[in-house]
């Protein structure tokens, strides 16, 4: 059982764990935690990103694509090696609390 806190904050979590299933565009991210009730400015969540970056959790780069006539750059972001193991920590992190918890409770009804 994993008894360090998990590095990464609830945030980062969520981030992390939505680009495990797949890449994902920056805007994509964002929909995904404004879905979980979280009002982050596009420059406070691509501040997240780029701590996210720096850590070598995510790799971002960017995606061209013309849309009316105009270039437009999209952030595009994937899990690192280093990102999924961060997600596999702390989801045992939390399972394993959860585990301990349910087997305390059950403890104290027998």
């Amino acid at each position: 059982m994993s008894k360090a806190l998990p590095e990464i904050t609830h945030l980062q979590f969520l981030v992390l764990e939505a680009l495990a299933e797949s890449d994902q565009l920056g805007r994509d991210v964002r929909a995904l935690l404004a879905a979980h009730g979280v009002r982050n400015s596009a420059p406070a969540f691509y501040q997240m990103m780029g701590r996210l970056e720096d850590a070598e959790l995510v790799d971002g780069s960017y995606d061209q694509r013309v849309v009316g006539g105009q270039h437009v750059k999209e952030r595009r972001y994937h899990l690192t090696k280093a990102g999924a193991r961060a997600v596999a920590e702390t989801r045992s992190f939390y399972l394993d609390r959860l585990t301990a918890t349910r087997l305390v409770r059950k403890g104290s009804h027998a």
